[in-house]
């Protein structure tokens, strides 16, 4: 009976220590798995910041490339230079750095490029006219030591470029859309059933024009050649010329396509079938027209 308790008892520990084993060895391969998985993770953020830092570096390049004769724009570009530098230096000191950081990084990255293209672009067109300006004074130059017949046409040179200016600087509209609306503001076409007149359209993008707040007017001219004016008859000045509009609106104009819409109301203004002409003055000159098709 001893023997046989021995027996057992040996092969108990046989299996215990089996057992163990077994699950000692699931251990470390799970841990090894993790190991490497962990491994992996780690090497690939190393290269993505890594990739960070190499496009910091590069757009530390490229501003130090960028020259304007323009001081408020090369203050603005240390500045930019600055704020590349304090991320590199955040990005090289952290020591550990997780996922979330690196997206944070990624996007300061990408926020700070497209800055960097806004400024490319600035310094690219006040070079492209800083060299146009040049060549035209050039030009003056060589005028000025010519005849006087020479002089008498350099003037007037000047007052066509003047003019040509003058035009570029104008601001121009597209898509003059118009319609009309009934007692529920929905669009109709119904001559009867019109309670008001809405024209929309799209100021152009203009770099050379004078930014800010200014009115977009509207003449409204009826198959019969009348104008559907305002109520109080007021006007604007056209070329030195008084005009009656029908409406009008003020915009704030930033240099960039601007999508706008002007409503007049009939109140007790019949309208007539047929096709009215729509104008878009802004500025004192005719920017657009279209057309209004009523049945």
């Amino acid at each position: 009976m001893e023997v046989k308790e021995k027996k057992s008892s040996h092969a108990s520990y046989k299996l215990a220590i089996l057992l163990l084993v077994t699950a000692l060895a699931g251990i470390t391969l799970w841990y090894i798995r993790e190991s490497n998985k962990w491994s992996e993770v780690n090497q690939q953020i190393s290269d993505e910041r890594d990739s960070i830092s190499l496009n910091l570096n590069n757009m530390l390049f490229e501003y130090s490339e960028l020259q304007t004769s323009n001081s408020t724009i090369m203050l603005e570009l240390e500045t930019e230079k600055e704020k590349i530098q304090t991320l590199l230096q955040k990005l090289r000191s952290t020591e550990k750095i997780h996922y979330a950081e690196i997206r944070k990084y990624e996007k300061e990255t990408n926020t700070l490029r497209s800055i960097m293209r806004g400024y490319i672009y600035q310094i690219d067109s006040l070079n492209t006219l800083s060299q146009r300006l040049l060549a035209e004074n050039e030009e003056v130059k060589q005028s000025l030591q010519s005849s006087q017949e020479e002089n008498v046409k350099l003037s007037q040179e000047k007052e066509n470029l003047s003019s040509q200016i003058e035009k570029g600087s104008m601001l121009k509209v597209r898509n003059v859309e118009a319609a009309g609306l009934n007692s529920r503001d929905k669009d109709t076409y119904s001559a009867s059933r019109i309670k008001k007149l809405r024209a929309c359209f799209t100021i152009n993008e203009n770099m050379i024009a004078k930014a800010g707040e200014r009115y977009a007017y509207i003449r409204l001219i009826a198959p019969d050649s009348q104008l559907l004016a305002n109520e109080a008859g007021d006007t604007f000045e056209v070329q030195e010329e008084q005009l009656e509009y029908s409406a009008r609106r003020e915009v704030d104009y930033q240099n960039q396509d601007l999508e706008t819409c002007v409503f007049y109301d009939l109140k007790n203004v019949k309208l007539l079938k047929g096709a009215y002409t729509v104008e878009v003055y802004i500025d004192g000159n005719l920017s657009g027209s279209g057309q209004l098709l009523l049945k």
